[in-house]
């Protein structure tokens, strides 16, 4: 059987950046364990398979694999595939809002076009609002998985998710950030048994723009240059530790230390310390076109 699939940057304007994701674009047919070879052989940090809602008024289904295994949400794949099937036709060129049927839920995704009916963007809004999972004491044993002097690590790193948790690691310099190098033996040792193996150190790096890496090696992605699920989660985590009540908008950089740079928007509505209504956005480019011989 032959599929028909797409392949774009997303988080960025331009080809070559952002991070790449494959979009089967009508995966009806495909069983999970081929699903799961199709994300291996693409070797992208995610795969999306695109079928056909149980609601018929969403959008689309959308599965998410990692190398590594299906993930009930992520921020790259729910963009770009907006992104895929509102530049290919397959969203009507007047819908602006769309839902998408995930594994964590419905999720909600705004399309920006241009007078022209091209798509300048997506934002999705996330199912679920930030929420502490877990926090992390060992400062010193943080700064010496990624390879930094403890001095690196200023507050404790915590666990937040928006349905997907990430070790949410501050760190005190984008110098710092850059340094950074994962010790794999040391993120065993104090990561193993938690509830999260997904890494994130961030750094502060303006007055509305932080930067950021991404590192998951248990699900294949020895690192990923732009993560919207994480940077999803990061709202509960500045709205606990920065910014004031009110509306927050934020830009996240991620992927310059790997030669993909990107850019995400994210924004949020603060009140007491908490973020809700958390929107992840930003642009994407078709880089690729084919058939999948299944």
């Amino acid at each position: 059987m032959n599929f028909e699939y797409c392949t774009l940057d997303v988080f960025t304007d331009r080809r070559f950046g952002g991070n790449p994701l494959a979009v089967v674009l009508d995966a009806r047919g495909i069983d999970d364990a081929t699903m799961q070879s199709v994300a291996r052989e693409f070797n992208y940090s995610e795969t999306t398979f695109v079928l056909p809602p149980a609601d018929p008024a969403h959008a689309a289904r959308v599965r998410i694999f990692t190398p590594g295994g299906e993930l009930p949400f992520a921020g790259h794949p729910t963009v770009g595939t907006a992104f895929a099937l509102a530049s290919l036709g397959r969203i009507g060129p007047g819908e602006r809002d769309i839902v998408f049927e995930e594994a964590v839920g419905p999720v909600p995704v705004s399309i920006d076009r241009h007078a022209d009916g091209s798509i300048h963007g997506c934002t999705l809004t996330t199912a679920q609002s930030p929420e502490l999972v877990e926090v992390i004491e060992d400062l010193a044993g943080a700064a010496a998985m990624l390879g930094l002097a403890a001095s690196a690590v200023p507050s404790r790193p915590e666990v937040w998710s928006c349905g997907v948790p990430f070790l949410v690691v501050p760190l005190a310099t984008v110098d710092a950030l850059s340094a950074a190098r994962l010790d794999l033996e040391r993120w065993q040792a104090l990561l193993g048994d938690r509830s999260t193996q997904k890494l994130y150190p961030v750094a502060r790096n303006g007055e509305a723009s932080w930067r950021a890496r991404m590192f998951a090696p248990g699900l294949g992605v020895a690192e990923d240059p732009a993560t919207g699920s994480a940077a999803a989660a990061l709202a509960g985590w500045l709205a606990e530790h920065a910014g004031n009540d009110g509306p927050q908008n934020w830009e996240i950089q991620q992927g310059l230390e790997m030669g993909r740079p990107s850019a995400i928007a994210l924004s949020y509505d603060q009140t007491g310390g908490t973020a809700r209504r958390v929107r992840v956005g930003g642009r994407a480019v078709m880089v690729a076109r084919g058939t999948l011989s299944l």
